[in-house]
């Protein structure tokens, strides 16, 4: 697992030019010091459960989204750390572990105890990003 994600982590960083060696320095995945990692994935039949789907078919991937952010929510509640891994080749992970035809991995989440939190999100004390003001982020 670690190296599928590494794998894709260093095609990023080439992706991004000038800011590689900037972007390789920035933590972006626990895989191997977390306490429990998790995979979420979408199944390829999902439309049988899943409401709105007719007018909003992303609507699966917003539930799953909202249920990983409450789960994130609920593990700094109680001290615990939580990391969402994005950067891996869906197939390759996908044969890794051994999931059915149709499904497809969105999140390898990484979860556990940690020795400190960040005071701010983590691109924005590394200044890899800059927190948008809220007048930018809403429309009326």
């Amino acid at each position: 697992l670690h190296a599928i994600v590494e794998a894709e982590r260093r095609a990023t960083a080439e992706a991004l030019g000038e800011r590689q060696d900037e972007f390789m320095r920035l933590k972006v995945e626990g895989i191997r010091e977390c306490g429990e990692i998790l995979v979420v994935a979408l199944d390829d039949d999902r439309e049988r459960h899943v409401f709105g789907r007719r007018t909003l078919p992303e609507m699966d991937l917003a539930s799953a989204a909202c249920a990983i952010q409450n789960m994130w929510l609920a593990a700094r509640a109680e001290g615990l750390g939580m990391g969402w891994v994005s950067l891996f080749d869906v197939e390759a992970l996908r044969s890794l572990l051994g999931m059915p035809e149709g499904a497809k991995p969105i999140a390898v989440l990484c979860l556990g105890h940690v020795d400190a939190f960040y005071a701010r999100p983590m691109l924005e004390e590394t200044r890899w990003a800059e927190r948008l003001p809220l007048e930018d982020c809403l429309y009326e």
